[in-house]
């Protein structure tokens, strides 16, 4: 489950960067007449696994990269992250990182980390993607929406990025690996989920991946994702037309005002003919109190597929060895 992960060390003495850069094969670089070190061009070579590794001018060395991916990686397989990684797997991966790339496991802190899950969905992943509205986040108080960033065609859906501590991610895997031109498409529709957390405090690599942590953090993605809310079918009075269903599920989604004054908007550039917004404004002024006590929601299709192989994979990871 753990993909990205950030790691960072106190200042390294002189012998530690010698040997960091050595066993590394670092390049030196100035900044400002200071030296720094790091294998920027090199990371993606067979023998770096895609870690990068740097020595910065603080004489800190921060590692990053995917230990999903680094542990598909020394297996023998392609360097990807489709698979199932389970926690077990991760708690050992990390501990053979650390030994590749020469770092003490005693004095590195985790920084910023990705916990994730691939799913394998029956249909096109825009059609779960495109009905995800938000997370219930109960640790930070909160119902933060997805939004598009409006890239790879419209298939990722995010809570935020920059200035803030956690955020969730949901996107297309396959389409990802297409987008990226990877050596090897999965074949399928795989929905990516993560959580990604930034700017930890003085949490240690031990500490990170002691069996209790791993436990609590489990348990708290897919507590997360448990709230993911999906837009929902909707049911309305027999005779209700496409238009004022949808007109429905517009008021339902934003509210009266919001309807409203997104009409008046469209009406004024003319998007709107004359009698479209009179219905819009004749519907909300006089009809919409008696029509909402009518309306049902129900579970789409989509929806009720996905939290079935959460409660799928919840029962894998759950019972996976890590805790041992």
């Amino acid at each position: 489950m753990i993909d990205l992960i950030t790691i960072v060390t106190p200042p390294l003495d002189d012998d530690e960067i010698n040997y960091i850069v050595w066993r590394n094969g670092l390049k030196l670089n100035s900044r400002d007449g200071v030296a720094y070190y790091d294998n920027k061009d090199t990371k993606n070579l067979k023998q770096q696994n895609g870690i990068y590794i740097a020595i910065e001018t603080n004489k800190r060395l921060k590692a990053e990269g995917s230990l999903h991916k680094f542990h598909n990686d020394i297996s023998g397989n392609d360097r990807n992250n489709y698979n199932l990684f389970s926690m077990s797997e991760a708690k050992k991966t990390i501990d053979r990182l650390l030994f590749d790339k020469g770092i003490n496991k005693e004095n590195g802190c985790v920084y910023g980390y990705e916990i994730g899950l691939n799913l394998n969905m029956a249909k096109d992943c825009r059609a779960y993607l495109d009905k995800m509205k938000s997370v219930v986040d109960r640790e930070l108080y909160a119902n933060p929406k997805f939004i598009n960033p409006r890239h790879r065609n419209e298939r990722i859906k995010v809570t935020g990025f920059n200035g803030v501590r956690k955020y969730y991610k949901a996107y297309d895997k396959v389409h990802e690996c297409m987008d990226k031109k990877r050596k090897v498409i999965p074949d399928g529709n795989i929905l990516r989920i993560e959580t990604v957390m930034k700017k930890l405090s003085n949490c240690l690599v031990t500490d990170f991946f002691d069996p209790d942590n791993l436990k609590k953090m489990v348990e708290a993605f897919f507590r997360d994702w448990r709230t993911l809310q999906f837009e929902q079918d909707i049911v309305t009075p027999k005779g209700t037309g496409r238009a004022k269903q949808q007109l429905c599920i517009d008021i339902m989604n934003t509210g009266t005002a919001e309807v409203l004054a997104r009409a008046k908007e469209r009406h004024k550039r003319g998007s709107l003919s004359d009698w479209e917004y009179r219905n819009i404004r004749e519907f909300i002024a006089n009809e919409w109190d008696i029509v909402k006590r009518s309306i049902a929601f129900i579970q789409s299709d989509e929806e009720k597929e996905f939290r079935e192989l959460i409660k799928i994979n919840y029962a894998i990871i759950k019972h996976d060895d890590f805790i041992k």
